[in-house]
């Protein structure tokens, strides 16, 4: 082979080497729903039938040495995963499948075996992610609009009736709490995201989901529950920067938030950038926080003091991605925001889900002063209007307000007021109460930014006329 052929496939390889790279990454950033969830802990399913556990490193098998009572001299222990692997997960498209075990009853599975449940599949067929029938396999399904998880799961052994364990029943069905906490699925527990509650029923017995799905007080005599066990986002958001947060500090930034959908995070590291570019390994960035330490951290806020984030244009619009690190250290994949939208804090103004925008130039900079300052009941005072404007030629310059860049509108907590021209830059206000009353001013620039201004004015009778009088 001669050299110059040698040549010519070594960059060919390179070249299919750098592109497999490359596609590999791409591949690696993915939007905040698509991720599978893998089940962790125990259901309760009675005294009788003690616990569920829906994956092996759960299984309670024998009697273990380190609890107290359990070194009697024939001694039966069997670690987790070491006769029977299984687990139980919830796929991107809301699918779940996989075994359970219960010391009792021996396997209990949501892959479909066979036999089809009592009445058929029911209505969730219909509106299931993914559909649910014996050509998928499948026996149940989660639905991300009710937080439910609807269908069925089957006892291996057994057929007939005494087979199913309905997981939707009308009376407090299976439910799996979302990122927003604030729409708890079990109001007035302190349900973690990711966490299931609600009761499965069967011709054997309830099985209980949580032990805060049993009633208040029960989890202190008998703790348990089945989590989603790996860590994931579940929404995120940006760039959750309000008109009023403009007015009291700077128009150039963001809030960059993120909810869990499930697990524990230990860190979390950020890139953002003004085009569809990932990169964590060249400056081909706006920001990149590098991974922070954490487990409370839900908001990364620009600009900052970080080494790698550069400040953000005006009139800008940025994607960015987040990655958390979960308890053992371990890096989630890297999710992409894609949510923005028209009730966004930017209205999402280009009409990308995939980026949010950052104000056009500074807000408006209300001021106005009045005269005579000593300002009296009966009497008329003129307010005046100095405020100040930005525009997109220069984004971060005040100029004086003049007609046709800004408007105004005047008002007063005293509301037997009269304002003579609410809506000028002067306008004169006659004061009916003595008492301490504020006065607002709110400016609004030509693209639609307003900041208001209230200020505290004391109002006072005028002093009384003394008269001198003879007496009689």
């Amino acid at each position: 082979m001669s050299l110059k052929s040698s040549q010519k496939k070594i960059i060919i390889l390179s070249a299919i080497f750098i592109f497999a790279f490359i596609f590999a990454s791409f591949l690696l950033v993915k939007n905040v729903e698509a991720a599978t969830s893998t089940l962790r802990g125990s259901a309760w399913w009675g005294d009788a039938l003690s616990y569920v556990s829906f994956n092996c490193l759960d299984d309670i098998i024998g009697d273990p040495l380190d609890v107290e009572g359990n070194l009697e001299l024939f001694h039966f222990y069997s670690a987790p995963c070491s006769n029977y692997v299984h687990k139980v997960e919830i796929s991107e498209g809301g699918r779940v499948s996989g075994t359970a075990w219960n010391n009792n009853q021996g396997v209990i599975t949501f892959d479909y075996d066979g036999e089809d449940p009592p009445g058929g599949y029911g209505s969730f067929n219909s509106v299931c992610p993914t559909t649910c029938n014996p050509s998928t396999k499948c026996y149940a399904c989660y639905i991300e609009a009710d937080k439910q998880i609807h269908g069925w799961a089957k006892i291996a052994s057994s057929s007939g009736e005494n087979a199913w364990i309905k997981l939707n029943p009308v009376s407090n069905p299976v439910k799996i709490q979302g990122w927003d906490l604030g729409d708890s699925v079990l109001p007035g527990h302190d349900i973690l995201a990711g966490d299931l509650v609600g009761i499965a029923t069967s011709s054997l017995g309830d099985l209980t989901f949580n032990c805060e799905s049993e009633g208040t007080g029960n989890c202190a005599s008998r703790s348990y529950k089945v989590y989603i066990a790996n860590l994931q986002i579940g929404s995120m958001t940006a760039p959750n920067w309000t008109y009023s947060q403009a007015c009291s500090s700077i128009a150039r930034s963001a809030v960059l938030r993120w909810y869990k959908k499930s697990g524990i995070q230990s860190a979390y590291e950020i890139v953002v950038n003004d085009s569809n570019t990932f990169s964590t390994s060249t400056s081909d960035y706006v920001c990149w926080s590098g991974k922070k330490t954490s487990s409370i951290a839900t908001q990364y806020i620009l600009p900052n003091s970080d080494a790698n984030c550069n400040s953000l244009s005006y009139n800008t619009n940025y994607h960015f991605w987040i990655r958390l690190y979960d308890e053992n250290d371990i890096p989630t994949e890297w999710y992409m925001y894609d949510t923005n939208s028209a009730t966004s804090t930017d209205g999402d103004p280009d009409s990308d889900s995939e980026t949010f925008t950052t104000f056009r130039h500074e807000f408006p900079s209300p001021f106005f002063s009045w005269e005579p300052l000593d300002v009296l009941v009966g009497t008329s005072t003129l307010f005046t209007s100095n405020s100040e404007f930005y525009t997109d030629g220069s984004p971060n310059t005040p100029q004086g307000c003049f007609n046709g860049f800004c408007s105004y509108l005047w008002t007063t907590t005293d509301t037997l007021a009269q304002i003579s021209d609410p809506t000028n830059a002067t306008t004169s206000i006659f004061f009916f109460k003595a008492t301490n009353t504020t006065v607002t001013l709110r400016v609004t620039d030509s693209d639609g930014y307003y900041c208001s201004l209230p200020a505290q004015i004391n109002i006072n009778y005028d002093l009384p006329i003394w008269k001198e009088v003879k007496a009689e």
